[in-house]
């Protein structure tokens, strides 16, 4: 105890679909620069994890950087960790895809460098009681967590050290906790502050880990200047080799040399940040309430600690497109699971399940500081990669080109209609109304429905506080108030009841008031997005067809029969609208869509009306019977047309997130609505009709 082992690491990631340049900027400012310091001292020995799709772009991209991992770990200074190659959250996932991405990755290590890694990295340290004994099955040794789990099962975090045994139906796991103090320290603290720290805890511990976010060294606001140009890095390794009482060393050996610290069973968890994030507004408002109370208190730091926030689960209720990608992407696993144990040579399905644990990466899936499901393309790259995996399916035979299905297939507990074409994967939703929430146009594989809901979160709080303020550049960490990244954020600050899709309609009476196309909803005399429709299904001479209709009330005398007929790269809709017997239907019917390109104000993406606007643009235009919204850069167009004539105005779905740099407006999508003015006698119908057409620009 005379010594203390210093096990300290890096984590490199990378988000599947990520900027290009991000990946430049993060090599140059990051990566390339730690790496060439730690290549400078070969007496510093750490580990290091890069997940495997940044290993594959390091190797096309940036070769040089990619050899300099390959150098310091062939020498023994770096020990490498596996983990899910594609970096997804493991634990929410089929067993045969958990353990496939791990092999995966730990293939890729041996290949490329030698060595077959012992320990892994758990993405976003999300931990589940079930998994030690899949990663036992998928030869793992032992994995990282925070402290924070620790601190659930009731143990003082002061007193962890080394490592402990977990276990499953009889699989052992050895666990290191990340100690906390420390990933907040390093590197925003003067280097004297961390060791301060290390020292006090010598005597108390064998070992002691910090492994943490690579990019914290050179990308995260301010740390390049403070970490290479202000010298923090090499004071700190400086500091490390000059200090007789700690022992640089390695996950590896200190499983190899120290036994056990003890036994544990962890709770569900992941790093303290991520239980808030996973809460409901309300939930993470209270939880922020009674931190502030309790840090009054004389112990408060400690007693806080014991505070929890939610279940990474929770992001699948929290988010429900989120819930419907994960709910596509544990279909199209259970699919071609089963087709590869008929054909395990196929070519074709090896690259769908390829293709489908690219689109497990877990960015897409949640949101917090680093979470990226409020971020349009890192959710096109996840449904890009499934329907890549959907449609090799059907290229190797294992299902129909054109099929269709009414299930649960989310989960939710109400029945959903799937349908697939030889050009589009359509999911229709009859319990909203009929409403389209999945658009995948497979040549393209982009699903033009992917337009994300503005929901309230509970930092945008902190953006109507700061509604005033400027934006910094000083270095600081993820867990201090962001700084809004323009003015006028708090404007954009509107929600909405329901979700975002295509085909919801409203009745609304006939004034002169323009409708917004965005929120029209609230001056419906009724939403039909919002009721549940009945609903029948075929299969039509040249497609599917599926007819939903609503029956008239004594409150709204709408009898509604909605025609929806999905053939090729085509959806159209044939509405009849009849009023109660002896009644008059009069006023506005009004359809919305909500379909999403690859971006709002490029000027190579717009509406081909005269002057061109962008599709992040406002605008009216009366009697109107087609549009078009042209991606170019995407190849891209989807063709609205419908008759009788109507108005046409449409209007950007804007929402307001948060990421490391701050809080940013985003655009999401286009919301288009049609309005035509009814006036329909007793006895009597009126018929109207709409389509989209999607093809390669």
């Amino acid at each position: 105890m005379d010594r203390l082992a210093f096990c300290f690491g890096v984590h490199n990631h990378q988000p599947v679909g990520n900027f290009d340049h991000v990946l430049v900027e993060a090599t140059e400012r990051a990566y390339r620069p730690f790496l060439e310091r730690l290549d400078a001292r070969p007496e510093v020995r750490l580990s290091v994890h890069c997940t495997g799709s940044l290993l594959e772009w390091l190797r096309e991209r940036s070769p040089r950087t990619f050899d300099l991992l390959g150098v310091v770990a062939a020498r023994g200074q770096v020990e490498l960790l596996t983990g899910g190659f594609y970096e997804p959250i493991l634990a929410v996932l089929p067993d045969h895809d958990k353990i496939g991405q791990i092999e995966r990755l730990t293939t890729f290590l041996k290949s490329n460098f030698g060595v077959r890694p012992r320990g892994m990295w758990l993405a976003e340290r999300v931990w589940e009681p079930h998994l030690p004994r899949v990663l036992g099955e998928a030869g793992v040794s032992y994995v990282l967590v925070d402290d924070r789990h620790f601190a659930l099962t009731g143990l003082e975090v002061d007193d962890l050290g080394g490592y402990y045994l977990t276990d499953e139906q009889g699989q052992s796991l050895r666990v290191f906790p990340i100690n906390q103090r420390l990933r907040y320290l390093i590197p925003f603290a003067d280097v004297d502050e961390t060791f301060a720290y290390l020292e006090a805890r010598r005597g108390h511990a064998a070992a002691i880990t910090m492994v943490d976010d690579g990019e914290k060294f050179g990308v995260w606001p301010g740390t390049y200047a403070h970490v290479y140009e202000g010298g923090w890095l090499d004071r700190f390794f400086d500091r490390l080799l000059s200090t007789s009482w700690l022992e640089l060393t390695t996950l590896a050996d200190v499983v190899d040399r120290l036994p056990a610290s003890g036994r544990v069973y962890l709770p569900t968890a992941s790093y303290r940040e991520m239980g808030e994030w996973a809460l409901p507004v309300a939930a993470a408002r209270a939880l922020e309430a009674a931190k502030a109370e309790i840090a009054r208190l004389p112990d408060g730091e400690r007693l806080a600690g014991l505070l929890r926030g939610g279940f990474w689960r929770n992001f699948l209720v929290k988010y429900p497109e989120v819930a419907d990608t994960y709910w596509k992407m544990v279909r199209l696993s259970r699919s071609i699971h089963a087709a590869l144990a008929r054909r395990p040579d196929d070519a074709r399905l090896v690259r769908g399940q390829v293709a489908l644990w690219r689109g497990q990466a877990n960015d897409a899936y949640w949101h917090g500081v680093f979470g990226g499901c409020y971020l349009p393309h890192l959710r096109r790259a996840v449904k890009t990669s499934l329907l890549e995996a959907e449609r090799s399916l059907v290229e190797a035979g294992a299902a129909p080109a054109v099929a269709w299905t009414r299930e649960d297939g989310n989960g939710d507990g109400r029945a959903e209609v799937f349908v697939r074409t030889n050009a589009l994967a359509v999911t229709l939703e009859p319990d909203a109304g009929g409403m389209l929430t999945e658009l995948g146009y497979f040549p393209a594989g982009l699903d033009v429905a992917d337009v994300f809901a503005r929901r309230a979160e509970a930092y945008h709080d902190q953006v109507r506080a700061r509604a005033a303020a400027g934006t910094a550049d000083s270095m600081r960490t993820i867990h201090e108030a962001a700084a809004p990244k323009e003015a006028g954020l708090d404007g954009l600050l509107a929600y909405d009841e329901l979700r975002r899709g295509s085909l919801m309609e409203g009745l609304f009476d006939d004034d002169a008031a323009p409708l917004d196309p965005v929120t029209p909803w609230g001056a419906a005399r009724v939403v039909v997005g919002a009721e549940r429709l009945d609903c029948s299904v075929q299969d039509g001479a040249d497609g599917v067809v599926v007819v939903l209709t609503r029956n008239s009330t004594p409150e709204v005398p709408l009898a509604l029969e909605k025609r929806v007929t999905i053939r090729d790269a085509t959806i159209e809709v044939h509405y009849r609208l009849r009023p109660a017997p002896s009644r008059r239907l009069a006023g506005r019917w009004a359809v919305q869509w909500n379909l999403a390109l690859t971006a709002g104000n490029a000027p190579d993406r717009y509406l081909d009306l005269a002057a061109r606007p962008s599709l992040g643009s406002s605008g009216r235009v009366p009697d109107l019977c087609a549009v078009s919204l042209v991606d170019e850069w995407a190849a891209v167009e989807a063709r609205l047309r419908w008759s009788p004539p109507a108005e046409l105005a449409w209007g950007p779905v804007e929402t307001v997130s948060v990421s490391e740099g701050g809080f940013e407006r985003i655009y999401q999508g286009t919301a288009l609505l049609l309005v035509w003015r009814i006036d329909v006698g007793p006895d009597d119908e009126c018929v109207l009709e709409a389509a989209v057409t999607l093809g390669r620009r």
